[in-house]
């Protein structure tokens, strides 16, 4: 199953409105880039399936649990914004980033950090480290044996014990009805001093290292 489609089937179970084929439909989930066509999106299914209401409920929700955490972290300036390198594996390493990560990432104002070197001579430097997994208590070890790297070491990640694992069953699925749910896993991952959704030791957790 792709992942338009499934991002159009849980969005579809979220609203209650039985399976059915619209090859249009999953060919806009395909290419949606951005929340605003996931809200167009989800009042236009909406409307297919009968369940009007409850679409527009759903997105009046989301955004305003975006609004929120956008309106707490507007005053962040550029310069202050957190590099946040994301990984899919650790052994071996597989670097992740795609449009949805890099929006939701800016929602929360921080930015994805790029592992090709920008300009000659810049170090490999991750202010954040967030490793999505589908097997978070079976990767300690890989993980471990990751950072204790002479590269990872010198990191800001490292020095600033700013690595988390996130459980990635659910999570970080692309545009779908859990879009909030990401957002706010991130934002109090990044600013613990200004959010917290509850989600230590539920989606994500902090590696010690």
């Amino acid at each position: 199953m792709s992942l338009a489609h499934s991002s159009l089937t849980e969005v579809r179970n979220s609203l209650g409105i039985p399976e059915f084929s619209n090859p249009e439909l999953v060919n806009a989930f395909e290419s949606v880039d951005s929340k605003e066509e996931l809200f167009q999106l989800i009042q236009k299914l909406g409307i297919e399936g009968g369940k009007v209401e409850d679409a527009a409920e759903m997105v009046s929700d989301l955004e305003e649990r975006i609004n929120l955490i956008s309106h707490k972290l507007k005053f962040i300036h550029e310069d202050q914004k957190p590099s946040v390198l994301i990984l899919t594996s650790v052994n071996p390493p597989a670097f992740k980033t795609d449009n949805y990560l890099e929006d939701i990432l800016a929602t929360v104002g921080s930015r994805i950090y790029n592992v090709q070197p920008q300009n000659e001579g810049e170090e490999f430097n991750p202010d954040i480290v967030l490793i999505i997994t589908k097997q978070m208590d079976h990767i300690f070890g890989d993980v471990g044996s990751l950072l204790s790297r002479e590269e990872w070491q010198n990191t800001n990640a490292i020095k600033n014990n700013r690595v988390y694992l996130l459980d990635g069953r659910e999570q970080f699925q692309g545009y779908n009805s859990k879009i909030a749910d990401d957002i706010e896993t991130l934002a109090e991952i990044i600013y613990p001093q200004y959010l917290t959704f509850g989600g230590i030791g539920d989606k994500w957790i902090q590696f010690e290292v």
